[in-house]
């Protein structure tokens, strides 16, 4: 009997989606059913409404299956090597939709227009700035850039990306509402560097190195507009310790594509090579953490440095990344107080601003849950900076109060 080519398909289909899912369910180091709950039961809040239960609820599985799925990379890594090997610079993916390769060779997904989503933004940070000015505190928006640029064509031609698109919608809007901002986009894509000095080929994030220039530029604007005296000893890359570990970072883009398709990144660290003496408190969920010690003691995250970890490490966050709240307390620098609103491209710049400055306190606002101008008050700094990429116009990270 003859078997069509549709029935083994379909067979193979079932057999690797079963076995998947057995995986899942048997894999020693799995415990799906408990993470489930364990993560319900802390993202989830009493007395939310049932539709959004439900949602949040699928939403939460959807992550844990992917996150927990059997011989994932592998599979990636496979799927990767394919498209690869038939030259493709669009790739398929559940989260982006689609994720593309740059002329550059650079993996990155697209975005799109927000002019509502800005709209609202502005409505927001306009919202803020108000009750800071009645507070007598100063704000400023920083403007970091995202991975791709309106100045040139990086993605297949048939696609647009309207990331500066929405940036420059924003800033107009400030402009109009008379609301300072610092725009890094011409200060950093000034020539100098190569879109590849700028960028991790494999992660969405500007590279280390970047994000030490941009804090620089942070520094000079505090001195120049918000009287600060920060010493331009903290923004000379010369003062530094400089270290690159070579091929060992898949970004966040690599890792959903596989090392084949992407590649990978060198990751270099940068460190101060002079006397630092620190206190950082971290505060999650009601649980504090402190630490003291140098910058390398206090700061770094040690997970994050194992040169023979695996190339799916994110050592993005080794300087201590993604928490609800942190406090830098600069026990060598007597002056300068700042509270910095930031998603995930403020990591780096937040613990290299800290080294000029007194105090530094850094909250996320997926993580947070106070009003900021209510914070604010509270602890009287000097300026208010928030600083967002330009793939961050939401309602959660606007959202102030």
């Amino acid at each position: 009997m003859k078997i069509k080519k549709e029935y083994i398909t379909a067979v193979l289909f079932f057999v690797v989606i079963y076995g998947m899912m057995l995986g899942l369910l048997t894999y020693k180091d799995n415990d799906p059913i408990n993470d489930f709950f364990t993560e319900y039961r802390t993202e989830v809040l009493p007395g939310t409404p049932v539709l959004e239960r439900v949602t949040e609820a699928i939403d939460i599985a959807e992550d844990i299956i992917y996150e927990q799925t059997y011989l994932k990379e592998e599979y990636n890594t496979l799927y990767g090597l394919i498209q690869r090997i038939v030259g493709k610079h669009i790739v398929a993916d559940a989260g982006y939709g689609e994720i593309y390769k740059t002329k550059y060779n650079q993996i990155i997904f697209k975005v799109g227009k927000k002019n509502f989503r800005v709209m609202r933004s502005l409505d927001a940070i306009e919202e803020l700035k108000s009750k800071l000015d009645e507070a007598g505190i100063p704000f400023l928006y920083v403007q970091a850039p995202f991975k791709l640029t309106d100045n040139e064509q990086q993605l297949p031609l048939n696609k647009k990306d309207y990331a500066d698109y929405n940036i420059d919608l924003f800033l107009k809007g400030l402009d109009e509402r008379g609301i300072d901002y610092l725009d890094l986009r011409p200060l950093l894509r000034d020539g100098e560097k190569t879109q590849s000095q700028l960028f991790f080929h494999t992660d969405h994030h500007w590279r280390i190195e970047t994000a030490f220039e941009a804090t620089g530029h942070i520094m000079d604007e505090l001195n120049k507009d918000y009287g600060f005296t920060i010493d331009s000893k903290y923004k000379d890359l010369n003062n530094y310790n400089v270290k690159t570990l070579k091929n060992c970072y898949l970004g966040s883009m690599g890792r959903r594509t596989g090392r084949l398709y992407s590649g990978l990144d060198d990751f270099t660290l940068i460190t101060p090579n002079f006397k630092t003496s620190y206190t950082l408190y971290e505060h999650d969920y009601g649980a504090e953490k402190i630490y003291k010690g140098s910058f390398n003691q206090a700061i770094l995250d040690k997970k994050y440095l194992a040169e023979d970890a695996s190339v799916d490490l994110n050592r993005y966050a080794v300087y201590h990344g993604d928490n609800e709240e942190l406090i830098f307390n600069n026990n060598l620098v007597n002056n300068g107080k700042v509270i910095m609103i930031k998603d995930s491209f403020g990591i780096p710049v937040y613990s290299f601003l800290s080294l000029g400055i007194h105090e530094l306190r850094a909250i996320d606002l997926r993580l947070f849950d106070d009003s900021v101008a209510k914070y604010a008050k509270e602890n009287k700094p000097d300026v208010v900076i928030l600083m967002y990429n330009g793939d961050t116009f939401n309602e959660e990270m606007f959202d102030f109060s």
